[in-house]
């Protein structure tokens, strides 16, 4: 029974959420050095404030995970799951305690963390204080669980559910996160690892920025089918949005925001990792230009029917035409005009070439 709660309601969980952890450890690790991560717990086991702000943020994950599984139990194809009622009271409560103690393997690991920090320091009262917050945490999870298993609809005791109301540039990379997180994460793991590489070749000695031109160019290679990504949900999903009353600008302006939230990883990456020898203003230039060479693949892209293999050609053959540039020492500079420049011309001219078709046809 063990084995099928994990198939059904863990390994799922985890996987629905790859691309949300990925956020989370791009953040807190990505950008934050262990040191770091060491002074915030040794502040928050003196302050009854800092401990309390991190338990709440644990009590919302395990929300998150009480919510999952409610919502699992709820559905037609897991309807079979009733049967667990039939299981004795004490057992099944041993089964959802283990349960939630895996979807909270994040939350203890951390907690862990905590403790062995509380020890070291001798902070006996907030070790007492997070090993009842666990406890609780993992008990009440498990209490809410079985009481919606014993519980049917209408009469099921119902979580509050809030909404946020989503901008647009907010909407593919939601979807991206929540529908497709392999695919962002694979994305995302390769283009960092390809970023911290570079930055981390000859970190200390005389540094040849070239490096990082042609790491950042790597970068971009793996976000080469990100554009054809967002044009399979628009066109899915947002199916209204050609006939909008917009105009050119307010379209590239929109799609250079969502690519800038969907490239600010990497930005944190390169401040986390930049070599001593290169200044912080190069490395963000550096990103500003592999953001605007991102939306220039979006509008070479976007909306035309290239098939994976020819567009992955053209893609290799323009890395080695781009990497013969860098070695012949095309700055920077240049590689953002190029890539910011050429993607509002070849937007403005092939929308003064779709106009110019309706009139015709009109």
């Amino acid at each position: 029974m063990l084995t099928v709660l994990y198939r059904l309601l863990v390994l799922p969980f985890y996987v629905r959420n790859a691309g949300t952890f990925l956020v989370v450890v791009l953040l807190a690790f990505g950008f934050m050095r262990p040191m770091d991560h060491e002074a915030l717990i040794t502040a928050a086991l003196g302050s009854p404030f800092l401990l309390s702000v991190i338990i709440g943020l644990w009590t919302l994950y395990t929300y998150r995970t009480l919510s999952f599984v409610r919502s699992q139990l709820a559905a037609p194809e897991h309807l079979f799951l009733d049967t667990l009622r039939l299981v004795p009271t004490p057992t099944r409560g041993l089964f959802w305690l283990i349960l939630f103690g895996e979807l909270l393997l994040p939350v203890i690991g951390y907690a862990v963390w905590m403790l062995a920090r509380a020890v070291h320091y001798g902070a006996w009262g907030a070790f007492l204080i997070i090993i009842i917050a666990l406890i609780t945490l993992v008990t009440l999870a498990a209490v809410g669980a079985d009481y919606r298993l014993r519980h049917h609809p209408p009469n099921a005791f119902r979580l509050p559910r809030t909404s946020v109301k989503l901008r647009y540039e907010l909407f593919f990379p939601t979807y991206w996160l929540r529908h497709k997180p392999l695919s962002l994460l694979l994305t995302k793991l390769i283009s960092g690892g390809l970023l911290m590489g570079v930055c981390r070749l000859y970190p200390t000695d005389d540094y040849d920025e070239r490096l990082l031109l042609i790491g950042m160019m790597l970068a971009l290679i793996t976000h080469s089918r990100v554009a054809q990504e967002l044009h399979d949900f628009e066109h899915r999903y947002l199916i209204f949005l050609p006939n909008l009353p917009l105009s050119m600008t307010q379209r590239l302006t929109r799609y250079a925001l969502t690519y800038g939230l969907l490239w600010l990883p990497e930005l944190l990456l390169l401040w986390r990792n930049v070599p001593a020898t290169v200044s912080v203003g190069y490395v963000s230039l550096l990103w500003l230009t592999g953001w605007g060479w991102l939306l220039l693949l979006h509008v070479l892209a976007y909306g035309r029917d290239v098939s994976p293999e020819r567009w992955q050609t053209g893609v290799f053959s323009g890395f080695i035409i781009g990497l013969l540039a860098i070695m012949f020492g095309l700055p920077v500079s240049a590689w953002l005009l190029v890539g910011w420049g050429g993607a509002a011309g070849l937007g403005y001219f092939w929308s003064s070439g779709l106009k110019g078709t309706e009139d015709s046809q009109r």
